[in-house]
């Protein structure tokens, strides 16, 4: 079903902010309703349904707009620039701010592992996965590691440090420290 085009920019918008509710609303209470979202999001349930038919649809939308989030957080880090130490210092504040949106996807079980092997995400790390490739030639990343492991401890740090945020055990800036000071010290060659 295709959302209806009241104008321009007027889909987009309607859209942007549903996402944004269910991000919000789901955080919060990983079982509300499609009812609680559209008032979040201040639209009736039938506009809801006109872009996002069912929690299926959703969970869908907001996926692709994490991989989509993803690939531009990646791409504005410029991990192909600097040394590896600056860029990875930039990757993972870039990283950090994608965690409502991501960490909420993490604990989501309607998707499975094959979502998570989609080309689309898989095509938003290769930056990261060229910068380990990067780092690990100039004697930055640890030598013993792979690139599998390093995206996915990379993700698995980064969640601890939303929860954390979440929780309010951290200030954001703490959170964010810690987190590239946990990643660096398991991830970095000694002496790295």
């Amino acid at each position: 079903m295709t959302p209806p085009a009241s104008g321009p920019g007027t889909t987009s918008r309607t859209r942007r902010a549903i996402l944004d509710a269910a991000v919000s609303v789901l955080s919060a209470d990983r079982a509300a309703s499609l009812s609680e979202i559209a008032k979040a999001a201040e639209v009736g349930r039938s506009t809801l349904h006109r872009y996002f038919p069912d929690r299926t649809a959703l969970v869908r939308g907001l996926f692709e707009e994490a991989t989509r989030a993803t690939a531009r957080a990646v791409a504005e880090a410029a991990p192909d620039q600097g040394t590896p130490a600056e860029a990875f210092r930039r990757l993972v504040p870039a990283m950090f701010a994608l965690g409502p949106l991501v960490n909420l996807l993490f604990s989501e079980t309607q998707l499975g592992e094959g979502d998570w092997d989609e080309p689309s995400w898989e095509e938003a790390h290769w930056p990261v996965g060229a910068l380990f490739a990067r780092g690990q030639a100039a004697g930055y990343f640890d030598p013993e590691i792979d690139a599998d492991w390093f995206i996915r401890v990379l993700w698995y740090v980064l969640s601890a440090g939303w929860q954390a945020v979440a929780e309010g055990a951290l200030a954001r800036h703490e959170a964010v420290a810690r987190t590239l000071r946990t990643l660096e010290g398991g991830l970095v060659a000694r002496g790295g």
